[in-house]
């Protein structure tokens, strides 16, 4: 598409997501707001289904919610008879339910369709062939690997969907023939009759490469795939203002209380300061782990506590852990204090946990581009991960320059190691890391910049 800025006629961008929860939502919302505010771009938000904010909500009535809730329903119903076990339930779509999207006049009025997370009943196999039917520029960011698969978002270590898929570990009848090839064929053939105008964009490099390894794209789409990262509000996440530091920002209070094993009610904020000195063994240092449910095995926590208390016992006994996420295990096991926030959808509410943290850790099994890390990098807090999916090029971790920690996945002493160092550094050390994970969150992550960059692919 050629295109040029009129003031008289902008260029009509209409971003489709599935939900209002989740990592794809809060990126596609940052999206849209930066794009909006270029000359010469008019741009929107349409949600499926969820809360209401500020974009357009299409499940807006009673009617409307019963709706969409039925088609994901239905969908899951029908798979219901080739899942291996309920614990692939909602790691696998097949693209059976969806509404018309191509009949909305927002789309029919849009010079670029730009699709995001558009499972869970929204936009069907079929219902995406009739959005390529319709000649426009369609751009597809992709949060998982679905655009790319017979129909699981993450293979978790299987290597079919580079050749048609087939024999898929999440079928109870895998066979050569089965479910996942069919449906990695209904892409394939999609993409080959209808895609001429459609650009998958991926938020990390490593995605890129998991999609050059698919045959369900063109050769043309696999070329033209282009890398840009999720962008978020580097101006609403800043650093906090240590006391004493003469820093900018806010001061860091709140979300603290002792007592092993205790925590407190959400909403609820304790005033006080954490101080900073020299003595790294009895002083109270936080590390954050953020995960929508905690008994997801593939988040990690598992190895969390494995850190938390790995560094309780070699003497932080001042150790505090601050922990997001809707807590289905129960118990945390974890040895030193710590705080439950429950799940957590407001930004401000993440924005002060990020403020309490020293470290920010991650020990997902896999992921593409957590939205997490940009958040606490924005926010001057390192971060400790292991090193899967995009996260390696979200952390610079060599010595003089870097920004946190990585280990290889299920690595957690390679990890215990660097935090340790760290808190066992000064306080000057701590300032100069906090510093570059500010600069480097703004070079790569900032809406402003993210904007531009997909103005030029909505332009090519």
């Amino acid at each position: 598409m050629n295109r040029e800025i009129r003031d008289s006629k902008p260029l009509k961008v209409v971003h489709l997501n599935a939900s209002s929860a989740g990592g794809a939502f809060v990126a596609a919302q940052r999206l849209s707001v930066a794009l909006d505010q270029l000359p010469g771009v008019d741009s929107e938000h349409w949600v499926f289904e969820g809360g209401e904010g500020d974009f357009h909500l299409w499940a807006s009535n009673w009617f409307k919610r019963k709706w969409a809730f039925g088609l994901h329903a239905l969908e899951k119903l029908d798979f219901l008879r080739f899942e291996r076990d309920k614990s692939v339930r909602f790691a696998f779509s097949h693209g059976k339910t969806g509404v018309n999207v191509s009949a909305w006049e927002v789309v029919s009025d849009a010079d670029v369709i730009h699709l995001h997370w558009i499972n869970k009943g929204f936009v069907s196999l079929a219902g995406l062939e009739a959005l390529m039917r319709l000649n426009k520029k369609v751009v597809w960011t992709c949060h998982d690997m679905w655009p790319f698969t017979g129909g699981c978002y993450h293979p978790r270590g299987c290597d079919h969907f580079q050749a048609g898929c087939g024999n898929c570990h999440y079928l109870k009848s895998p066979a050569d023939g089965d479910l996942s090839r069919r449906v990695f064929s209904a892409k394939q053939r999609m993409y080959q009759s209808h895609g001429g105008h459609l650009q998958f964009v991926t938020p990390s490099q490593w995605l890129k490469d998991q999609a050059l390894k698919s045959g369900a794209p063109t050769i043309e789409q696999r070329d033209g795939i282009a890398v840009i990262p999720n962008p978020i509000d580097t101006d609403y996440f800043y650093p906090v203002r240590i006391e004493g530091s003469g820093e900018e920002g806010a001061g860091k209070e709140g979300l603290m209380k002792e007592g092993a094993g205790k925590d407190i009610e959400q909403g609820e904020f304790v005033l006080g300061v954490i101080e900073r000195d020299d003595k790294a063994v009895s002083k109270t240092f936080t590390l954050m782990f953020a995960a929508a449910n905690l008994g997801n095995a593939a988040k990690g926590f598992a190895e969390f506590r494995v850190i938390c208390n790995s560094l309780y016992e070699i003497g932080f006994t001042h150790l505090h852990a601050l922990v997001v996420g809707e807590n289905r295990l129960g118990g945390l096991g974890l040895k030193c204090t710590f705080t439950e926030l429950g799940f957590v959808a407001d930004a401000q509410r993440m924005r002060d946990a990020y403020w309490q943290a020293d470290v920010y850790v991650t020990t997902s099994h896999e992921e593409n581009l957590p939205t997490t890390i940009m958040e606490s990098l924005s926010c001057g807090v390192p971060v400790a991960a292991f090193a899967v999916g995009g996260i390696p090029e979200m952390i610079e971790s060599t010595d003089g320059r870097n920004t946190g920690w990585l280990a290889p996945k299920m690595d957690t002493q390679t990890l215990i190691d660097g935090i340790a160092d760290y808190f066992n550094g000064n306080a000057e050390m701590r300032s100069e890391i906090s510093s570059r994970c500010r600069s480097f969150a703004i070079e790569r992550y900032a809406a402003a910049g993210v904007a531009k960059k997909y103005l030029e692919v909505y332009s090519n």
